[in-house]
């Protein structure tokens, strides 16, 4: 009795209002390999685990996940509207395609395929949208259709993983691009850190280490999970509670070592990451609860 063929890959569009958070509940979906290919527009996934990874604009995230290990999905408010063409490869049809041929998977992709990793963030190319966008003939019949999005699908898998696979002694061009905007975020870390009472500017930094501050944006997000503006607040935050808790300062001198003029803004920004405001933190602090 023959097999029955797997189910093909498929996609669709997601587009939403500007302005609106909303949910996202095609984010992931169980035993398939999901690539969201996000024109415009942001979205935050929160993991079970706690972790939060952002997806910004021109990014294509990968995901490998069921629905319980990403509780939260949704799409931020933005400036424009949210645009993302959502592609969905099935387990099954992912073992029938790479059958033989899983060795040859590229470095960075071998992950999502064996499900050790749950998801990655890459730059969304020219290429990439071309692809996307690119218009099905008008004259074909429904069934012809199908047999061309299938073909067209699997075309972009394969290209994608399989181009971070011709590896040479110096790395894949996926590894080596990764690799130069983690170097170039690191730098920017750095910065920061060193004058952590008065970060510089976005375009200050930009400067620093030779690009144009949208492109540092995008990428500072797409390496870290979480904005500039986030992760600034966060490390302000943390040495702020350090200073506390080690007695050095009371709240409004660690306030005012991290940069922060007004008491109300750091209270505000105290309590976006630790839950509750500074006073009550350091009564739990002295309670040891």
């Amino acid at each position: 009795m023959p097999s029955t063929a797997p189910e093909p890959p498929f996609r669709s569009w997601v587009t939403g209002p500007e302005r609106l958070e909303t949910d996202w509940p095609g984010a992931t979906t169980a035993n398939a390999l999901v690539a969201h290919l996000n024109f415009r527009g942001e979205a935050e996934l929160s993991w079970a685990d706690g972790s939060i990874c952002m997806v910004a604009p021109c990014t294509i995230c990968w995901l490998r996940a069921s629905p319980s290990e990403l509780p939260v999905a949704r799409r931020l408010a933005s400036r424009s509207r949210h645009e993302c063409l959502t592609l969905v490869f099935p387990d099954a049809w992912l073992s029938k395609t790479l059958e033989g041929v899983t060795s040859q998977v590229g470095d960075v992709f071998r992950p999502l395929i064996d499900g050790t990793r749950h998801h990655l963030l890459l730059p969304l190319t020219d290429e990439d949208e071309g692809w996307a966008r690119g218009a099905m003939p008008p004259h074909l019949c429904s069934q012809a259709r199908q047999l061309l999005e299938s073909a067209r699908l699997t075309e972009f898998f394969i290209h994608s993983v399989f181009r971070s696979g011709a590896a040479s002694d110096a790395g894949t061009a996926v590894s080596r691009t990764l690799r130069a905007a983690q170097e170039r975020v690191q730098r920017v870390k750095d910065l920061v850190l060193m004058q952590i009472d008065a970060p510089p500017s976005l375009e200050e930094l930009a400067s620093a280490v030779g690009c144009n501050p949208s492109y540092l944006s995008r990428t500072f997000t797409q390496v870290e999970g979480a904005t500039l503006s986030q992760w600034m607040r966060r490390v302000r935050i943390e040495r702020a509670a350090a200073l506390i808790s080690s007695g050095k300062c009371n709240v409004s001198e660690a306030a005012l070592e991290v940069g922060y003029q007004s008491f109300s803004h750091f209270s505000r920004a105290f309590a976006q990451e630790k839950g509750v405001p500074p006073s009550q933190w350091v009564r739990r602090l002295s309670s040891g609860k």
